[in-house]
């Protein structure tokens, strides 16, 4: 039950609102009957397509729009296909009633797929890849915030770390020495080395960090090779910020961590002292939300959750952040 009201207090305002309007226009349609009836198709292709609407809301990368848009795309004669092979067979079947009605029955649901369940979800689909794609850079720098509550089982792929890595490598470094390292987790045993050694969210007094289950399911670590420069902070800083909005990109949250154990870290994962550990980002599909606030007439720029566990981060406004000298 805690986990069903988990999820439940995770649905937006707006999920609810097109998931009751979405139900409403499918009971109307099946009301008024939608064989050879106009208003009834109409309405439960409206209905269909608020449903889909809420399955997606919270997508947050243009990529998977794109790509259930081509599924749509690709299962429309597909299921066109099927809906006539199995009108044609039940045409033919007359010994067997039970095999006919199966095959009625076939016929009739590849048929609603193709019109009814397709169509809805690729006008979905094109119309989330648009509204992604046109925000842009706004969408991602929203979406990155410093979660440090994910779904532990969900599993980041190598090839998804050496991606985020790729996008370090292709950014700006001072004077071009490109001196940052990183180590790559993504195993419970290696990820059991790195936890121990993070201290986590510093302004809630009273939480100890992620619980089994809430821990990041991967860490890129972070590391400056002193053989080729002597300062790292501005090469970090950029490197972070591409990893963590490609992990945004990705449908993935981060969390920059700058509290480390550096002693117990460096002899756990065995690195040499010619690199010095400069910060760990934790990686993982995020179970909690984060909003942004303005801050209050207190001036109070502390992090903290409410009642719902709902993480909120006071930010200045743009005013007083542009100067009019």
């Amino acid at each position: 039950m805690s986990r069903l009201k988990d999820f439940l207090i995770k649905i937006k305002v707006g999920q609810w609102v097109l998931i009751t309007a979405g139900a409403l226009a499918c009971y109307t349609a099946f009301i008024v009957g939608v064989a050879d009836n106009p208003p009834g198709i109409i309405s439960l292709y409206i209905g269909l397509s608020f449903l889909a609407g809420a399955w997606v809301w919270n997508w947050p990368s243009p990529r998977d729009f794109w790509t259930l848009l081509m599924i749509s795309i690709a299962a429309f004669p597909v299921s066109v296909v099927l809906h006539n092979m199995f009108y044609a067979l039940a045409s033919l079947i007359n010994e067997s009633q039970i095999l006919a009605n199966l095959l009625g029955f076939l016929d009739a649901l590849f048929f609603l797929a193709a019109v009814m369940v397709v169509g809805p979800t690729a006008l979905v689909a094109l119309i989330g890849g648009i509204y992604t794609s046109w925000n842009g850079m706004n969408r991602l720098t929203l979406k990155n915030r410093s979660y440090r509550r994910f779904q532990e089982k969900h599993i980041i792929k190598d090839k998804t770390l050496r991606k985020l890595v790729n996008l370090a490598r292709q950014s700006a470094s001072g004077a071009n020495r490109q001196p940052l390292k990183f180590i790559l987790s993504n195993t419970e045993d290696k990820n059991q080395l790195i936890f121990p050694t993070l201290s986590w969210a510093g302004y809630l007094k009273d939480w100890q960090g992620p619980i089994e289950g809430e821990r990041p399911a991967g860490y890129i670590v972070l590391l400056g090779d002193n053989e080729l420069a002597n300062s790292f902070q501005y090469d970090a800083g950029i490197a972070s910020q591409s990893i963590t909005l490609g992990a945004a990109e990705f449908g993935l949250g981060a969390c920059l961590i700058g509290s480390i154990k550096k002693d117990a870290l460096r002899k756990a994962l065995v690195i040499p002292d010619q690199f010095e550990i400069l910060l760990v980002i934790a990686l993982g599909k995020p179970a909690e939300r984060v909003v942004l606030d303005d801050i209050g007439q207190d001036g109070g720029i502390k992090y903290w959750r409410d009642e719902k566990e709902i993480h909120h981060v006071p930010k200045r406004g743009l005013e007083e952040l542009i100067l009019d000298l």
